[in-house]
């Protein structure tokens, strides 16, 4: 039967060799413990006879003390876990097998969202409904310079949204614009007048159109803030003035023209003077859409290219009968004409 200090011994030399071995070839494979296991039990035989009696007894204390004075040796010269060198090795290697593992499966059995029961292909990009269908009309404004799309696709909405309202013109054109310009409400204002006088404005850029080209040689972007308000008002105001179709005694019909990526569509309006008093409308669409009264609750579909008709029976004079246009989907987003009847 071994004693205690030989197996202690044992175990120590073995755990040094062990070591060695590791140190040596810091990416080779690690013995596995049985071997040290399996020199422990060799060692004592091999390496120390028993002993007996008082030697065994003077021996012994003498083997606790070397071996206790060669633990603290080694605690003190062994550097810690950490900077061996094995742990970070490992981990990188670990982390390399698991991130190959998880592209493998991710590739064989990609993940669903909720609402999926298989794989669906989406579009690199998904764009919010906008009035993409009815950019050409704003493109072809008769402006200086030429404003941004997402600009102009802003004051279209904001003008359908304003368009059905009873408010001043001068109102209508600040509301059109003050949320792209929040710091600039006094000169608004000023710009509204200017742009609703056509002798001071509109006239000025009929008579000389290059020269006010010239005055931005930079376009919108290089224009200073109160430039900005005027050439987004001026659209404004030629947007509001195409939407809107209002008829009179002394005017009794009104035309208007949209140009859309598809084709011009174009609306007529007339007053029948005959009892009972009515307006017809006739709209041409240059494709399939779908079009609707939404106040008398009325919706035609068309299939094709051409015209649709409807009629607003005994219209109430001052109240605004909005015309709703989808072109091909349906859920994309409407062009609003607004018709109203004033007795003059």
């Amino acid at each position: 039967m071994k004693s205690d200090p030989d197996m202690i011994r044992s175990f120590l030399l073995g755990l040094l060799e062990h070591f060695s071995r590791t140190d040596s070839s810091p990416s080779g494979k690690v013995d596995d413990l049985d071997g040290i296991s399996s020199q422990v039990e060799l060692s004592p035989e091999t390496m120390h006879p028993p002993r007996t009696g008082s030697e065994g007894v003077s021996n012994l204390a003498a083997d606790e003390t070397v071996s206790s004075t060669f633990i603290n040796d080694m605690s003190i010269e062994m550097p810690p876990i950490s900077e061996l060198g094995e742990l970070p090795a490992v981990q990188d290697h670990f982390q390399t097998v698991l991130k190959r593992r998880l592209e493998i499966e991710i590739s064989q059995n990609p993940p669903l969202f909720p609402w999926e029961s298989q794989l669906q292909e989406y579009p690199a990009e998904l764009t919010a409904l906008s009035p993409l269908p009815w950019m050409r009309q704003l493109r072809s404004l008769q402006l200086p310079t030429a404003l941004p799309e997402d600009i102009l696709a802003g004051l279209l909405s904001r003008c359908q949204e304003l368009v059905s309202e009873s408010l001043q013109p001068g109102i209508q054109l600040v509301k059109a614009v003050e949320h792209l310009f929040p710091d600039q409400p006094q000169a608004m204002n000023q710009i509204a007048g200017l742009v609703l006088a056509d002798a001071t404005v509109r006239s000025t850029a009929t008579r000389d159109p290059e020269a006010l080209k010239a005055a931005f040689p930079e376009g919108y972007e290089g224009a200073n803030p109160q430039q900005q308000v005027t050439l987004t008002m001026l659209a404004a105001k030629d947007i509001f003035n195409t939407l809107m179709l209002t008829l009179t005694p002394e005017a009794p019909s009104a035309q208007r023209e949209w140009l859309t990526t598809a084709g011009p569509v174009t609306l007529s309006a007339q007053l029948q003077a005959d009892a009972p008093q009515q307006i017809s409308l006739v709209v041409t669409v240059p494709q399939a859409g779908q079009l609707s009264l939404p106040s008398l609750g009325q919706t035609q579909t068309q299939t094709q290219a051409g015209e649709v008709t409807f009629v607003l029976p005994t219209p109430a004079a001052g109240v605004a009968y909005p015309l709703e246009i989808r072109l091909g989907d349906a859920e994309a987003s409407p062009l609003t004409f607004v018709i109203s009847w004033n007795e003059g």
